[in-house]
């Protein structure tokens, strides 16, 4: 049997959705089982689970490319796929690909091409979006696992993590912090930069080592963080491969971030979590396992959607510098 499981759009998505992977091999351990990805993160995902074959997708933003797609997957002769996206175009995509069975949460209008369903109602409880991709499975009939999710990093990447953090300065007998300092997201969902700031100093005063880690999007950030710290950090934004940035995130201690794709990987690595909500909430969106603590504070405007907040982000501003600094110090030993 051959099965064919689109993942989500996104990165935190496409990790969120791994539990649920998990649960369909387990279901069907002698099946052949291709995780469709967004091309920007295929090559990562097929690194990190050798034991899946990772079909990297273009954007599906034409028909033409549609066309191409459909018939590409069409020649590979999938008997069954599994949309955990839950976009018009991925259920198109598997239509047109003429895959016998097709899977799928029943959204945007697209019920009448998937063989197999599930509309959720108004008045249904909101889950966590890993509890989401999960749920699907169960009401599809699927057994169940309710044990804990994690990623087995190769060790070549753990050991060029440990690499990295030497060449950029810091010592690998003393412990060493990650910190996402910044969002692709936008501005509503970064700490204040003054908080970060204050985190920072109080971490080196405590003889604790600092890399800041993320995208490009993080670099004006953590420029001013660095020199904040009289270049006393590593700062490793926007230059790590995703592959590298999980070899920094398994050789560091703890990992502080927001709500991102690499905070859902921290968890599945199994590096304890710092998670800092603000705008969307950690009981849909959190870290989904311990080793990790969401910091999150109740205020009348959260969540909402915005990216940059318009009034004065006193859900992020309400998170105190000691209690972020507390919560590290519960997960280093004593």
């Amino acid at each position: 049997m051959k099965i064919a499981v689109y993942l989500p759009a996104t990165l935190g998505g496409s990790f969120l959705s791994l539990p649920a992977v998990r649960t369909l091999q387990q279901n069907f351990p002698t099946a052949e089982i291709s995780l469709l990805s967004s091309s920007r993160f295929a090559a990562f995902f097929q690194n990190i689970l050798p034991g899946f074959e990772v079909i990297s997708l273009p954007d599906l933003k034409d028909i033409a490319s549609l066309k191409r797609t459909s018939s590409r997957l069409q020649k590979m002769n999938f008997d069954l796929g599994l949309l955990l996206d839950e976009s018009f175009a991925s259920a198109l995509l598997f239509y047109l690909a003429r895959i016998p069975q097709r899977w799928g949460y029943d959204r945007e209008g697209r019920g009448f091409m998937l063989t197999r369903k599930l509309r959720l109602k108004a008045t249904d409880p909101r889950r966590h979006i890993k509890d989401h991709y999960l749920h699907l499975l169960q009401k599809l009939g699927l057994q169940m696992d309710e044990q804990p999710f994690f990623l087995k990093l190769p060790e070549k990447y753990i050991e060029a993590g440990v690499e990295l953090l030497k060449q950029a300065g810091l010592d690998p007998t003393r412990p060493a912090i990650a910190i996402k300092p910044g969002s692709s997201f936008g501005a509503a969902r970064v700490w204040p930069v003054t908080r970060q700031e204050e985190l920072i100093k109080k971490l080196l005063e405590k003889d604790m080592q600092v890399a800041l880690i993320g995208s490009p999007s993080s670099q004006s950030i953590s420029r001013t963080l660095k020199a904040s710290a009289d270049g006393r950090v590593a700062d490793l934004t926007g230059s790590l491969s995703l592959e590298e940035t999980a070899g920094v995130i398994a050789s560091s201690k703890v990992y502080v971030g927001n709500d991102s794709g690499l905070t859902h990987l921290a968890n599945f690595l199994g590096t304890p979590v710092v998670g800092l909500y603000g705008p969307t909430d950690p009981h849909l969106s959190g870290p989904s396992q311990a080793p990790a603590v969401a910091l999150k504070k109740v205020v009348p405007c959260s969540p909402c959607s915005y990216r940059a907040c318009p009034y004065d982000h006193r859900c992020l501003n309400s998170i105190e510098v000691e209690e972020v600094l507390d919560v590290i110090l519960t997960f280093l030993p004593s």
